[in-house]
Formats: C-alpha cells, sequence, structure tokens
C-alpha cells in the first residue's frame, strides 16, 4: 500500500526529533542545530500530530524516546545519513578533477598502482579514490567514474575501452618444472572461480585430452598465483602481472603464453556528460598500454 504524503516528514522535523532522541535534551539539541529550543519543540511536536504516536516523554531533566520513538530514530538516522552521503556526492560530481575508480584487486596493486604517480604528474589537479570491486555492477549506483574489468566486456550501461587482450601460460615452481606439458596432467590444477573452464579451453588449444576438474578453486588471482609459486600445483597466470616472478626464477612457464579469449578492460558509464577526470585517465591508460606494449615487444 503505497504510503500517504501526510505521512513524509519534513527534513526540519527528523533533524529536529533525531538530534532530542540521541541527546536527551531539547536544550542541547537546539545549540546543536543553532535553532531556538521553542523551535525544536515545535518540529518534535509537529512530527508527533504528523505521525499519530508519541515519540519522547518529556521529564523535569531527561527527554526519553518511547518505544516508537526509539524505532523511529533508528530509521531517522539512517535516512538522514542516506541524505547527507548523496549530497556530498552531488557535491563531488560538480567539483573538477574527482575521479572514482573501482580496480581489480590483483591488475590494480601489480600493475596500476605503480603506474599512478605518472598519472598525477600529467594532470596534478585530478584526485583519485580507489574502490576495490570484482565483477559488473551498477556505476551509477556505487557512483563510481570508471572500473577496471576483466573477461568479456558484457556490461550493461557501460562503454568499454580494451586495454589488454588476456594472455596466460601454465606456470609452476621451480621444483616442479620437470616433465614438460606431460607433467599438467599429473599436477594439481590450480584455478579461478570466475574462469573454471580456463583449463579445459587450454588444454583444447593445444590438443591435449580433456582434463578433470581443478583440484583448487581460489577466488582471487593473487591467492592462487601464491599457492602455485608455494607448489601447490600448476596454474595459468597472466604473464604480464607476474614477470618479476617469472625473471627471479620464482615462477616457472611450461608452455608460450595462449590467448583465453578474455581481457582487460577500462569501463565507464554511458553518460549525455561524461566525466573529464574519467576521460584524462583513459587517455593516460591507452599511453600505458602502449608503452608496456612497446617495452616487451
Amino acid at each position: 500500500m503505497p504510503l500517504s504524503r501526510r505521512h513524509l516528514p519534513t527534513t526540519q522535523s527528523l533533524q529536529a526529533f533525531e538530534a532530542v532522541a540521541r541527546l536527551g535534551s531539547f536544550t542541547q539539541a537546539a545549540e546543536e542545530l543553532s535553532l531556538t529550543q521553542s523551535a525544536v519543540s515545535r518540529q518534535v511536536a509537529a512530527l508527533e500530530t504528523q505521525l499519530g504516536v508519541v515519540l519522547l516523554e518529556r521529564g523535569p531533566r531527561q527527554v526519553t524516546p518511547t518505544h516508537e520513538g526509539a524505532s523511529y530514530a533508528e530509521a531517522a538516522r539512517a535516512a538522514l545519513d542516506t541524505l547527507q552521503a548523496a549530497a556530498r556526492e552531488v557535491l563531488r560530481r560538480d567539483t573538477p578533477g574527482q575521479l572514482t575508480l573501482a580496480i581489480l584487486p590483483t591488475f590494480g596493486t601489480r600493475w596500476l598502482i605503480p603506474r599512478i604517480p605518472r598519472f598525477l604528474r600529467r594532470h596534478p589537479e585530478i584526485t583519485l579514490h580507489f574502490r576495490t570491486r570484482i565483477g559488473a555492477f551498477d556505476m551509477r549506483a556505487a557512483r563510481a567514474d570508471a572500473a577496471l574489468h576483466a573477461g568479456q566486456p558484457d556490461w550493461p550501461g557501460a562503454q568499454a575501452t580494451l586495454l589488454f587482450e588476456d594472455r596466460v601460460q601454465p606456470c609452476v615452481a621451480p621444483a616442479l618444472r620437470t616433465g614438460g606439458l606431460a607433467i599438467i596432467a599429473r599436477l594439481p590444477r590450480l584455478a579461478i572461480a570466475s574462469r573454471p573452464d580456463e583449463w579445459q579451453g587450454w588444454a583444447v588449444s593445444h590438443g591435449l585430452p580433456p582434463l578433470p576438474a581443478p583440484d583448487m578453486v581460489f577466488e582471487h588471482l593473487a591467492a592462487m598465483a601464491q599457492a602455485c609459486s608455494a607448489g601447490l600445483g600448476v596454474a595459468l597466470l597472466p604473464p604480464f602481472l607476474y614477470r618479476p616472478e617469472l625473471a627471479r626464477g620464482e615462477l616457472v612457464a611450461l608452455a608460450p603464453e595462449w590467448a583465453n579469449g578474455a581481457g582487460y578492460w577500462l569501463m565507464t558509464p554511458i553518460a549525455s556528460r561524461p566525466n573529464p577526470a574519467a576521460l584524462a585517465f583513459r587517455d593516460w591508460l591507452l599511453t600505458e598500454v602502449t608503452r608496456e606494449e612497446g617495452a616487451f615487444a
């Protein structure tokens, strides 16, 4: 049943009631809100009349919420917090040079963050805010200006810019390197939960018989890579993220890189007025991709 408009309080009455319920005093609430005590009292009385419920027990020394008042005060506090957060976000979006970016944990920490100083030197006027997210989400609802994404660019309401073709290769700890490709069928295979069929695709592309299901499944790439370097099995890892370990011999590749059909993407919301900071970040990111590809061509 729709809520009648007569039951919707004003923000002023909610603020007054919430302050009195929290502080237990009309006087203290008035001081906090920079109002007179009588103005606060009128707001609370109007709210009680509007709802038809007594919200506060008014004692000579202390004001105490009733049972209904305590419950309503909690709801009022949550509503005011939501409105305040939304107001801050609107003000932030009207302030030029703000960019909220959702990053992938491993790609963000191993590839992106070390390069961010170059971005800030080029764009010192932009302030970055980072959030860690995996998979598609509603960027408008999450108030994100852009997101880094691995996989397919099937993201409703977003525009995709390809950064890298996703290429992986089977890697093991040095102690497990003997035996060539044949050893893969005997070793525990490690996999990412979001890519349960990647090993099968790799086997088919190399003319190998079907492989059993993975022996260990991980939520995050970093955890799988750590397990691989610890000798727990063989993993399909993107070499561009693990070049240091491969160069130091902490990981050993058993076969050349293989394109798994996925990619690393920068996703931006489809909007009539794109965030200029997001456009600047996209342009810079593409120069970094070109730099990466040139360095290891």
